[in-house]
Order: C-alpha cells, then sequence, then structure tokens
C-alpha cells in the first residue's frame, strides 16, 4: 500500500527500511480502507515513520509503546529544535496521528493494549440486563451506568446493605447539584438499578419506595417547535454544501426527521433492510425495540436513493456515515449536528437546536391542518393519547373558541 501513497520507489524503501518499516505497509492500507485521502496517508506516515524513529533511539521498541511513551513523543515535537517536524507533520496533528498508529498496532497484536479500567461487577451485569432484558437505547444504557457507578461509590457496591435513607440521600443531594430537568433522569436510573437489585433477588422490594419521585407537570411546558416555512428554509439550506455528497446526505436526514417524524437515533441506525422500495414504507426501530412500519414520502425517499449513489464504500450496512475520515457510521449526536449547521446556514432564531424540533415541527403543522390527534399520535407513535395532547395547546384558534371567560369579567377582545 505503500506505493499507492508515495510515486518515488525510494521513498518507499526509505519507509519500509526504518524502525517502523515492517508495519507501515500494512497502516496506509488501514487508513486507505477508511477512505483517507492520499494526502492524509502521507502525513499519517510520515508521523508513524518518525515515531518509531524516536522511539529507536531512545532504546523503547514499539511493541512496549502506551499512552505515557507518546506523551514522551509530543513533548518531544513540542520543542523548539524540533519546530521543522512538527511543521511537516502539520500543526497539532502529529500526537493524534501518533495515537491512532498505536491504536493500529494494538489491533493487529504487535502492542500490549490499553489498562481496562476496573468497574465493579454488579454494574457490569446490570448493564447487560438492561441491553438484553430491558431492551433500552445504547445512549439510556450510557447514561444509566454513569450515575449507577457514581451511586456504587457513595453507597458501597454491596447491594445487601443498601438502605432506604441511603438510597434517598444519595438522589437528593446528586439532584441538588444538577439542573431540575435531569431530575427525572437520576430518579429513573436508580429506580432502574433497583428493579434490577430486586429481579436478582439481592435487595428487598420495599427499597423502590424510597427513591422520592421529584415533580414533574409534563402539561405545563409548550412544545418548541418551526413554523413550516422555517422548515423549509432549513431543509435547502442544509443541502447547499459544496460537497454533493454530504448535502444529499444531510437532505435525505433533515427529510426523515421533518416528513417522518423520526427521532435522531432512529435516523442513525437506519439500514439498508429498513426501507422497502417496492411497496415505499420504512421499518422504525423505537423506543423499547418496538417495530413499526411507516409510510416513506416520494421527496424522502428520492434523497435517501441519492444519497446512496453518492455514499462511501463501507463495511457496515448503515444507510448515513460520517463525512470525514475514518468512515463510521452516523451517530444520534452526528444528526443533532446536521440539524445545527442547517440552522446556522438558514439563520434562523430556532428555539432549540435538537434534532427533536423537527418532529415537533411536523406534530404542529399536522394539527394545524386539521389532522386529528389520534392521528398524529399514530405517525409519531406515542404510547399513550397523552403525550400527543401535548401539541394541542398550540393551536391557539381552536382553544380561543373553547376558552371560557372568568366568572364576574368580561371577554377579553383577543
Amino acid at each position: 500500500m505503500l506505493q499507492r501513497c508515495f510515486r518515488r520507489r525510494r521513498t518507499v524503501r526509505r519507509y519500509a527500511e526504518g524502525p517502523a518499516g515492517p508495519f507501515l505497509d500494512g497502516f496506509a492500507g488501514a487508513l486507505l480502507s477508511e477512505s483517507y485521502s492520499v494526502k492524509s496517508c502521507r502525513s499519517y506516515l510520515w508521523t508513524a515513520a518518525y515515531l518509531g524513529t524516536w522511539a529507536s533511539r531512545r532504546g523503547i521498541p514499539l511493541p512496549a509503546l502506551d499512552e505515557d511513551g507518546l506523551a514522551r513523543f509530543g513533548g518531544h515535537l513540542r520543542r523548539r529544535q524540533c519546530q521543522r517536524e512538527r511543521k511537516r507533520a502539520g500543526s497539532g496533528k502529529a500526537p493524534y496521528q501518533a495515537q491512532r498508529f498505536l491504536r493500529y498496532l494494538r489491533e493487529i497484536g504487535v502492542a500490549a493494549g490499553a489498562p481496562v479500567p476496573t468497574r465493579p461487577a454488579t454494574v457490569i451485569e446490570f448493564e447487560a440486563w438492561m441491553r438484553d432484558r430491558a431492551g433500552l437505547a445504547e445512549g439510556t444504557i450510557t447514561a444509566t451506568t454513569r450515575v449507577i457507578e457514581i451511586f456504587l461509590e457513595e453507597v458501597g457496591e454491596k447491594p445487601t446493605r443498601l438502605t432506604a435513607a441511603a438510597v434517598r440521600g444519595f438522589v437528593l443531594k446528586f439532584v441538588s447539584r444538577r439542573a431540575p430537568c435531569s431530575a427525572g433522569g437520576v430518579t429513573g436510573s436508580v429506580r432502574r438499578f433497583l428493579r434490577f437489585l430486586v429481579a436478582q433477588g439481592r435487595c428487598s422490594a420495599d427499597l423502590l419506595g424510597a427513591v422520592p419521585r421529584i415533580p414533574s407537570w409534563r402539561q405545563t411546558r409548550l412544545p418548541k417547535y418551526l413554523p413550516r416555512e422555517h422548515v423549509e428554509r432549513l431543509i435547502a439550506a442544509g443541502a447547499s454544501e459544496h460537497h454533493r455528497g454530504t448535502a444529499w446526505r444531510n437532505r435525505a436526514v433533515l427529510l426523515l426527521l421533518a416528513r417522518v417524524g423520526l427521532r435522531g437515533h432512529e435516523v442513525a441506525g437506519l439500514r439498508f433492510g429498513d426501507i422497502d422500495w417496492h411497496r415505499g414504507r420504512l421499518r422504525v426501530l423505537g423506543k423499547g425495540r418496538r417495530e413499526a412500519w411507516l409510510p416513506l414520502p416520494q421527496d424522502v425517499g428520492d434523497a435517501v436513493l441519492r444519497h446512496l449513489k453518492t455514499r462511501p464504500p463501507a463495511s457496515t450496512d448503515q444507510i448515513f456515515l460520517s463525512v470525514r475520515p475514518p468512515i463510521r457510521p452516523l451517530t444520534p449526536r452526528g444528526v443533532r449536528g446536521v440539524v445545527q449547521c442547517a440552522i446556522d446556514r438558514a439563520g434562523i432564531q430556532a428555539p432549540s437546536r435538537g434534532s427533536h424540533i423537527l418532529r415537533h415541527s411536523l406534530a404542529t403543522g399536522l394539527l394545524r391542518e386539521g389532522t386529528t390527534l389520534d392521528t398524529i399520535g399514530a405517525v409519531l407513535r406515542h404510547r399513550s393519547l397523552d403525550i400527543t395532547g401535548l401539541y394541542a395547546k398550540v393551536d391557539v384558534e381552536a382553544l380561543r373558541q373553547v376558552a371560557q371567560p372568568w366568572p364576574g369579567t368580561e371577554v377579553s377582545s383577543c
């Protein structure tokens, strides 16, 4: 693979004969397989070769290279006498490139793996239980695990010694240090963990009542949404990227959010087999791993199909991929980034910058067009009509018709 990156045989021979030479050809192949450009590969290869030379001069064999050695290498690059090497490797990129080379050495079994931080066995079992039994999304599992690790650090790792006072004290202390909107997630995480312990027979079911309930009134807040014209501006702005492949990917992502009402993680998780082109429908794996088939609008299908024609080759069957190498499946955070960039390009003052704002905008638009709440709930796949009823408050004209004046007061003109 070195021949694809360097034209001169003399250059290829110089790289191959260096201390890191036996691994550079495979490293180049790994970079090219992740859609790195030839120019980027040359920069990575130069850093890897220079790292090998630096380690050899200090008596550090490459199999013994670790994070401590990379830190020393980074300090070497920051010295004045190494300004020429820093400039050649790129401003500030050499440490990251060296880290990528170390990761490659670990992937092929040459260097020892990084030390894995020890985690309580209870947390590992709980994580597997949430994934296999509860069917929770990965984002929920990660957030819950983070809370439970802190919980066990404070109350102890032995569930049999848990007390109601310890559970309640932790929740109140944890919530007091954070924003009120995160309180529900904390109590939900602790309650979920206690259910796991009860199912395993490790604690009493009475502890579930020790978790305080944080007041949360869903109907006191209005959904954040954008007017229909702003949504169209946002879609047009998101598809105005200079790179054609990126523009078509962004347009498909935004249309799935705005026309079908998918959640961010649902868009990120779409795979080739989820689209039934003959019947014009889309399979979605929603909350609780509930599967649903939704109609695929014509413009959305056209956008997805156009994106697939320019999609870079990858070993995954997920439809949407990252733009910059290494090419990987798009994450929910990446979907949110697509929406945020489109908002900035359109110059819209949005009340929220997350991907969920397009889902709220779809529901609000359907309601103002006369669509019933039952139909909106079916489109958004809500479990309860109470959740869909939140959107009824944004239809001010309909509320005026049913609102009654306060007894003893005159009817307002508004």
